[in-house]
């Protein structure tokens, strides 16, 4: 397999991926991980706290108020993230379709709009999705964050020529 030949990507982002990559974002990042940690924590201590409300004073609805809580925020986490995958959307498709092309150099992003290139050094770690692959900076947050859709790949060989140059650069970093 030549990893030496560039990959090309062609494409326009959908709301799909860019949902995707920022779930990825969140579940590869500390800070991300580290919130889902305290919702689960919260969500135990709710569990157990309505648990012994339910065993000592039995069925009342401050233990139902409480979980509607959880749940409206669990719910506003959802959308959230729903509403910012459509904001950076519509940012996406003012740039136009984008021209992507990643080699030993590192990572060239053409579209109608702008042109950008972006060193190996500046991102730290990458996760592969179903759809994308994700390249995350190293800080706490992971705030530079590169989509790359898989179905933007000429062919299906492209994919593990990608996964070998983000792989090899991304563990030099």
């Amino acid at each position: 397999m030549a990893v030496d030949v560039p990959v090309q990507l062609t494409y326009v982002v959908t709301w799909r991926e860019i949902s995707d990559g920022l779930k990825m974002q969140a579940r590869h990042s500390p800070v991300g991980r580290w919130c889902y940690r305290i919702l689960l924590g919260l969500v135990a201590l709710l569990a157990l706290v309505s648990a012994t409300n339910l065993l000592l004073r039995g069925f009342d609805f401050v233990g139902l108020a409480a979980w509607k809580l959880v749940l409206i925020v669990f719910c506003f986490m959802v959308v959230a993230r729903w509403l910012m995958a459509l904001a950076l959307l519509a940012y996406a498709r003012h740039l136009g379709e984008h021209r992507v092309t990643v080699d030993e150099d590192g990572i060239s992003v053409v579209s109608d709009r702008h042109t950008l290139q972006i060193d190996w050094k500046f991102y730290g770690r990458s996760v592969e999705g179903r759809r994308v692959f994700v390249l995350l900076t190293p800080d706490v947050w992971g705030t530079g964050v590169l989509l790359l859709p898989k179905r933007g790949l000429a062919d299906p060989q492209d994919s593990e020529r990608l996964r070998s140059l983000i792989t090899r650069h991304l563990a030099d970093a």
